[in-house]
């Protein structure tokens, strides 16, 4: 008998309703054993379907080895709905099975709790009195001071624990922004609050910790600032990534940086007031100090004119032009162009003045702590400095690691960076913004991750598309890993007796005759809704799914809510349960938010209605080099992305109906191209064996 089985009998003996399923000890036990592999072979990657369970097994694949090793197991989600779950049913259930209980915590960014430092200063703070000021804004700073007044007395209180997710009544983003910091900006130990900081209380939970639940984002961050900063160090985290399908887009994200002009004129300002309080702040250093301000006022003003001279070249160029007058949107900027060959000596210019202003500013943070620490800083003095100190620092940082992305040469060996412009509002001011980012989020995530990480488990209900890891593999950066390292657990459900999946006899196609696609739709969907179910169906497309719903007759239209109307989805799943456990039918019109992730077990959904095949629109501009990529290698971008793409979301959503082993219903796909397309027909044979009706 392995450990494995020896803990599930335990869970079972202290869960009287769970019975192990085989798939559950299948997936265990393999991740089990991929943590006994050597250093950076620790990598389980397991499809698991809805049904099999994943959670306790993953859970009981990894707790042993982490324990032994006195590792910290980190699980990272996409929701924050499965974080729930995972502290307040999943782990508590699974620790009472365990010999000794495990302790655990969730873990967010420092951004999600407030400063309470800041948070008193904001507070206190007097109204500006400028005549300059604009009357909405003298109105927002008003609502600010109010807020901030009701924030600092509910946290004294503690009838708020400074989480920004706990409470009901929104905060202001950009108030939030004022009460919240970054470890740039925090005084840590020094800081008047430290003991009853919100962030710090997690800190001292996490130590004692032997779990952490977190989310992709966070982790992602951490891994972007090069590990340990938030979480333990790569090397002591046993990691598990649930809904590990979105990590390649979400790192993505992380890894892409941006010049905003607006942003670095405001934080050069920023720079240049806080040089103005350093003599006097840290008057005690001030024979360590001429040579760094004389650099500084000298680098201040060169950023802010370099970066003069880039905004006079974008907007001399005629795609810049088409952008700023709506044209066009996004456009790419390519290595070797005459636009990037004029923009890279103002860019260099930039990059070696922010070296300079980070070194400096990182130096006068160092200070500030130390100063607070001595007691040679007064603690209201340091505390409303260390956070501009920090700002400065934490943006130039940023643009240095935008400055080697944009620099960096296009190579042919590899994918090269992607570059492109784009308009966006900041501080209520439109703004020309610059984006550099790597084509692919393999490289990063390899380098900070995998090649890191004591052990690493990659789990999701799909990540095979057309039936192969080969797209995942790819895009996660796992190509060194073979298919020891895989594993695809079959399903518990029997689908052919479970659901009936119905293809129509439909006329039109949705790609060639829209109009005529979208009408007949509107007939069918009249046909074959049963007013007294409960029916989910989802559309590709917020225009179409608007028209259909404007042309169902009223009997349809009646009962359905329409995603983007008055109700969060969140709050549409909640007014659809009422109705259904009311013993009345009800409907969903519902987009990609509603195709993946919502849970509707039982009569909560027995009907799924997909109305087209989700094809994949790729309009960013790395999905765009990531085609032309592939073309360059003498591929296909619609055998290599888009088909695993819309395999993966089309399982996705069908795998709305089946929730649970006793769940029942059908599905019905009102697209012909399933039947009539070559590829059409090798989608259909990845989906789970379902009864197949076609009319």
């Amino acid at each position: 008998m392995t450990a494995v089985t020896t803990l599930f009998e335990r869970i079972e003996t202290t869960m009287p309703d769970f019975k192990a399923r085989p798939q559950q000890v299948q997936m265990s036990e393999f991740i089990a054993q991929a943590m006994l592999k050597p250093p950076q072979k620790r990598i389980a990657v397991v499809e698991a379907p809805t049904g099999v369970g994943k959670t306790l097994a993953y859970l009981t694949g990894t707790i042993q080895t982490a324990l032994l090793q006195k590792k910290m197991l980190v699980i990272s989600t996409a929701t924050v709905n499965l974080q729930q779950q995972l502290i307040q049913k999943d782990l508590p259930r699974f620790s009472a099975a365990l010999e000794e209980p495990i302790r655990f915590v969730q873990v967010k960014g420092r951004r999600r709790y407030v400063c309470p430092s800041k948070l008193s200063q904001t507070a206190t703070t007097p109204e500006q009195q400028s005549l300059n000021i604009h009357v909405d804004e003298k109105y927002q700073q008003v609502l600010h001071l109010a807020q901030a007044k009701q924030l600092m007395s509910e946290w004294e209180q503690e009838s708020w624990d400074g989480d920004r997710d706990s409470r009901r009544d929104k905060i202001d983003a950009e108030l939030w922004q004022q009460i919240s910091t970054d470890s740039e900006g925090c005084a840590g130990k020094s800081c008047s609050f430290y003991m009853r900081c919100p962030y710090y209380k997690l800190r001292r939970e996490m130590t004692a910790a032997q779990v952490i639940v977190a989310n992709h984002d966070l982790i992602l961050s951490d891994a972007d600032l090069g590990g340990g900063l938030v979480l333990p160090n790569p090397e002591e985290i046993l990691f598990v990534f649930d809904e590990a399908h979105n990590l390649p887009r979400k790192a993505l994200d992380h890894a892409a940086k941006a010049l905003n002009f607006i942003q670095l004129y405001q934080t050069t300002e920023t720079a240049d007031s806080v040089l103005k309080k350093i003599p006097s702040a840290l008057a005690y250093r001030q024979h360590d100090f001429g040579y760094m301000l004389s650099e500084l006022r000298r680098d201040l003003p060169a950023v802010i004119s370099h970066l003069q001279q880039i905004e006079t070249i974008l907007h001399s160029d005629g795609v810049v032009q088409d952008l700023l007058e709506k044209h066009i949107s996004e456009p790419r900027i390519f290595w070797n162009s005459p636009l990037v060959n004029a923009l890279l000596i103002p860019c260099q210019g930039v990059l070696q003045r922010a070296n300079s202003i980070y070194k400096h500013y990182s130096v006068l943070a160092k200070w500030i702590k130390e100063g607070l620490e001595k007691t040679q800083l007064s603690n209201k003095v340091g505390e409303a400095l260390l956070p501009q100190v920090g700002t400065v620092q934490n943006i130039f940082g940023y643009l240095i690691d935008f400055m080697a992305l944009f620099l960096e040469p296009d190579q042919e060996d590899r994918p090269p960076n992607v570059r492109w412009l784009s308009v966006e509002s900041f501080s209520k001011q439109q703004t020309l913004v610059i984006h550099a980012g790597p084509m692919t989020a393999a490289y990063f995530l390899d380098r900070s991750l995998w090649s890191r990480s004591y052990g690493v488990v990659l789990t999701s209900a799909t990540l095979r598309g057309m039936g192969l890891f080969h797209r995942f593999r790819l895009d996660c950066g796992l190509h060194r890993f073979d298919e020891q390292h895989f594993l695809a657990v079959p399903s518990p459900f029997n689908y052919q007796k479970q659901a009936i999946l119905h293809i129509p006899d439909m006329r039109f196609q949705p790609n060639e005759q829209q109009q005529q696609w979208q009408q007949e739709v509107v007939t069918k969907l009249t046909d074959i809704i049963d007013t007294k179910e409960a029916t989910l169906v989802l559309f590709t497309s917020k225009l179409v799914m608007e028209a259909v719903y404007r042309q169902c007759p009223a009997a349809i239209t009646a009962i359905t809510m329409v995603q983007g109307d008055s109700l969060s989805p969140k709050n549409m799943v909640h007014r659809h349960i009422r109705q259904i456990e009311s013993g009345k039918g009800s409907i969903i019109f519902g987009l990609d938010r509603f195709a993946e992730g919502v849970d509707l077990p039982g009569h909560l959904c027995t009907h799924v209605i997909i109305t087209k095949l989700p094809f994949p629109v790729f309009t960013r501009p790395i999905e765009q080099a990531k085609q032309e990529w592939i073309i360059r290698k003498g591929g296909q971008p619609f055998t290599a992305l888009s088909l695993p793409a819309v395999s993966v979301k089309l399982i996705q959503a069908c795998g709305r109906l089946l929730r649970k082993e006793t769940d029942s219903g059908r599905i019905t796909i009102l697209d012909k191209r399933l039947l009539t397309k070559g590829y059409g027909k090798k989608l259909l044979a990845h989906l789970p064996d379902y009864q197949l009706e076609q009319s």
